[in-house]
């Protein structure tokens, strides 16, 4: 029995959150930070979090994800510390997918070859541009010939599934800019590539430039171009979209993020991680003193947790579906929910379908191109 006395699925998905950072990006709104002083005092918290939710919770993963922050600034004692503890809790025959994130600059080829001999066969670097003067406007601490040593090191140490994040619309980008960075960014060969388009969030240092003028806000017209220069050029080079912003050449669709799309139960471990067994969500506490302390006192350092209606769940399973290529499956929702998603949300289907955003099929319904691009326009159809 899990919270509140309710039986726990179990999870094929573990999240592990590592937040700290050399220094924050200047448009990152993430849990991350640059106090390397509390490395060690946060590893061995995670520690005793990992052994106390391995008794409580069903876990037979198939996928794990240490992300961040920079799990890759790390120091190798406490990384090899770190990874031991997961493999004694979580690593079994079944793990298909094991994902650290990295940045170019922090990862050397024995830091790597230590990934790899706790069984961890995907790498994610933040390379976000190849330009120089892009990298700078993103407060970026690394180049792109960082990124190529990094990617080359990566190899060398046997690394063979390997995602690029990049980010488009940035200020004063144009199209050209947009499609030499991609053009040049697949001379790497990764395996798989997210595209996300710059979103200026709250509290962050682009959001004080936005309101001083520094920057201004980018042209939605001129991102649509971006994003379907992204599309095109991919598509030209092999890579299969398989998700609003994701990318990957055959057989290297990630099995984490799916998890997350399709609504499956996932354990979040960490500061301010985040977990879902249906019907409940929760967080873990986002302050480092108060995470350390419950820690010490043999509690999990959960809040309280949110419990969903049915209504939210089934809202929740369809846009987050819809994310993806293959849409939504009316035979996953019936098996879920026990009712037809064509009778619960037949209203928005109608009027999405008549705004050509959505195309039906005997078993599904999914995005069509132009649906794709308007996003959450569409998904706030399915909502109360």
């Amino acid at each position: 029995m899990g919270k509140g006395g309710l039986a726990m699925q179990t999870t094929e998905a573990v999240y592990i959150h590592i937040p700290f950072c050399l220094k924050k990006c200047n448009y990152c709104d993430f849990l991350s930070f640059a106090q390397p002083g509390q490395m060690a005092a946060y590893i061995d918290g995670l520690l005793t979090e990992m052994a106390l939710a391995a008794e409580r919770y069903p876990v037979q993963a198939k996928s794990i994800f240490i992300g961040g922050g920079t799990p890759s600034c790390l120091p190798d004692d406490l990384l090899e510390k770190l990874l031991q503890a997961v493999a004694q809790h979580f690593v079994t025959d079944g793990l298909q997918e094991y994902t650290i994130e990295a940045n170019p600059g922090t990862v050397s080829l024995p830091k790597l070859r230590l990934m790899k001999q706790y069984s961890v066969n995907r790498l994610s670097f933040g390379v976000q541009s190849d330009r120089a003067d892009h990298l700078q406007l993103l407060g970026r601490i690394h180049s792109f010939a960082q990124a190529e040593e990094a990617v080359q090191l990566a190899r060398e140490a046997g690394f063979t599934n390997i995602n690029l994040d990049l980010m488009y619309g940035l200020p004063g980008q144009t199209l050209e800019q947009w499609q030499q960075t991609l053009r040049h960014v697949l001379t790497l060969q990764p395996q798989h590539l997210s595209l996300y388009q710059l979103k200026i969030e709250e509290d962050t240092v682009m959001e004080q430039w936005l309101q001083q003028g520094v920057i201004e806000e980018f042209d939605d017209g001129l991102a649509l171009e971006l994003y379907r220069a992204g599309q095109t050029i991919l598509a030209e080079h092999g890579y299969h979209q398989y998700e609003i912003s994701n990318y990957a050449l055959d057989g290297y669709s990630s099995i984490h993020n799916q998890v997350y799309w399709k609504t499956e139960p996932y354990l979040g471990l960490g500061l301010g991680a985040c977990s879902w067994f249906r019907p409940l969500r929760w967080n873990n506490s986002f302050d480092m003193d108060d995470y350390l302390t419950q820690l010490q006192q043999g509690a999990l350092p959960q809040q309280e947790p949110e419990q969903l209606t049915e209504r939210e769940q089934m809202e929740e399973m369809v846009f987050m579906a819809l994310r993806m290529n293959q849409g939504l499956q009316w035979e996953a929702f019936a098996r879920r929910f026990g009712k037809r998603a064509e009778d619960i949300f037949a209203a928005a289907l109608q009027r999405c379908k008549a705004q050509n955003w959505l195309a039906e099929r005997a078993d599904r319904v999914m995005l069509t191109e132009e649906g794709r691009v308007l996003g959450n326009l569409v998904f706030l159809e399915f909502m109360e």
